[in-house]
C-alpha cells in the first residue's frame, strides 16, 4: 500500500467534509451505513480443507517476502521471481495465466492475469487484484505478500465456479511509490488497456493487506473522525470506497456478512479523505469504474507497515483462511445475474 504525503490543509478538509456529510439529513446512510450484521462471536473450527487452505497461503506469503523478499525496480530479478512464482502459483490451481507488460524506465515487468469465464453475462467483468511489490527496505509480508496470497488462493477456490459474469484476477506490479499514479503503476496501465480494448468492467476490487489483525483493545486507529464511528479493536476486515462505488461495496460487504466468520466494517467516503485512495483502486477510479479496497488498514493497525520487521510470522493466517473462503463465496455470489 502505497502512502501519500498529504498536507494538513487538506487532511483538515478531509475531516470536515466528512463531518459535513454526517450533519447532513441522510448522512449517516451516506457513509456509514452498511447492509448486514457484522460477525461477532466464536468462529467454528477450521476443519482439515481450512486448515489445508492456512498453510498453502502461509506457504505463498513466506515464499514472497522471505524467500525472495524485497521486490521492487531496485531489485528487478526478485520483482521478476515474484511475477514468475504468482505465474507458477495460478498455474497450479488449473488456470493459464497471461502476461501484460508494464515498461518502467528501462526495465519491463508484468501484470498478470488469469480470467474466469462468465456465461450469460460474460461481456461484464469483475475485477480483483493485489499488487506484488514492495518498499524499498521491507519483505512486505502484509504488504502485500498477504494479498496476493488471497488472490491466488481464490483463483484456487473459484476454479470450477458457475458464474455469469467474468471474473478476472490480476497480480499488479508497481503500486508502490514512486510509480503510484505513473504511467508505470501496474493497474492504470491494466485500466488504460482495457478501455482501449472496449472491455465493460463494472466493478474492482483491490485486496490490500489482509493479514494483520489484533483483539487488544486500542490496537486500532483511523484517520479523524472516523474514530468517532468505529472500533478501536483490530480484529475486522475493511471494506473501503469512494462515495461514487457506494453500490458496489453494499454488494460485498453484504455477500461477505453473509458468509464470515471474520468480523467486517465497512465505510464510503469522499476524497478528500485522502487514505481511501491508497491503493490499486484508485486506477480505476480514474476511468470512472466503480471500485473499492480490501484492508486491514495498514499503519492504522500494523505497527510493522513499511518496515523491515513486515515478516511473514506476524501475520494471522487463520483469519486469513476464514476471510478468504467467505471472499470467495461473496465473488460468486456478485459475478451472479
Amino acid at each position: 500500500m502505497v502512502r501519500r504525503r498529504r498536507s494538513l490543509l487538506t487532511l483538515l478538509l478531509g475531516a470536515l467534509t466528512l463531518l459535513a456529510l454526517m450533519a447532513l439529513a441522510g448522512g449517516y446512510g451516506l457513509v456509514l451505513y452498511m447492509p448486514g450484521t457484522s460477525f461477532r462471536g466464536e468462529p467454528a473450527p477450521l476443519g482439515e480443507e481450512g486448515e489445508s487452505l492456512r498453510e498453502r497461503l502461509r506457504s505463498h506469503v513466506q515464499a514472497l517476502s522471505q524467500e525472495i523478499g524485497e521486490r521492487h525496480y531496485w531489485r528487478p530479478e526478485a520483482l521478476q521471481a515474484a511475477g514468475d512464482y504468482i505465474e507458477r502459483s495460478f498455474q497450479a490451481a488449473g488456470h493459464r495465466p497471461r502476461r501484460q507488460a508494464v515498461p518502467t524506465g528501462s526495465r519491463m515487468f508484468h501484470n498478470i492475469e488469469v480470467v474466469l469465464p462468465g456465461g450469460r453475462l460474460a461481456e461484464e467483468v469483475l475485477v480483483v487484484g493485489a499488487h506484488y511489490d514492495t518498499v524499498r527496505g521491507s519483505p512486505g509480508a502484509d504488504d502485500n505478500a498477504s494479498g496476493v496470497a488471497v488472490l491466488i488462493e481464490l483463483a484456487h477456490l473459484l476454479r470450477d465456479a458457475e458464474l455469469d459474469r467474468s471474473l478476472h484476477l490480476v497480480a499488479f506490479v508497481n503500486e508502490e511509490i514512486p510509480f503510484f499514479g505513473s504511467e508505470a503503476m501496474g493497474s492504470l496501465r491494466y485500466v488504460q488497456q482495457a478501455g482501449a480494448e472496449g472491455r465493460d468492467i463494472v466493478g474492482m476490487i483491490s485486496l490490500e493487506m489482509l493479514g494483520y489483525f489484533s483483539n487488544e483493545p486500542g490496537s486500532q486507529t483511523y484517520p479523524f473522525p472516523l474514530d468517532r464511528f468505529y472500533p478501536d479493536t483490530g480484529d475486522f476486515l475493511a471494506f473501503v470506497s469512494n462515495l461514487e462505488s457506494r453500490r458496489l461495496l453494499h454488494r460485498a460487504i453484504g455477500a461477505f456478512r453473509r458468509h464470515a466468520e471474520v468480523p467486517s466494517e465497512g465505510v464510503t467516503a469522499p476524497p478528500q479523505l485522502g487514505d481511501i485512495r491508497r491503493s490499486d483502486h484508485w486506477a480505476f477510479w480514474q476511468k470512472d469504474i466503480p471500485a473499492m479496497m480490501l484492508t486491514d488498514t495498514a499503519n492504522f493497525r500494523n505497527p510493522y507497515y513499511h518496515g523491515p520487521s513486515d515478516t511473514h510470522d506476524r501475520l494471522d493466517y487463520t483469519t486469513m483462511t476464514r476471510l478468504t473462503v467467505a471472499l470467495a463465496a461473496t465473488l460468486e455470489a456478485m459475478t451472479q445475474r
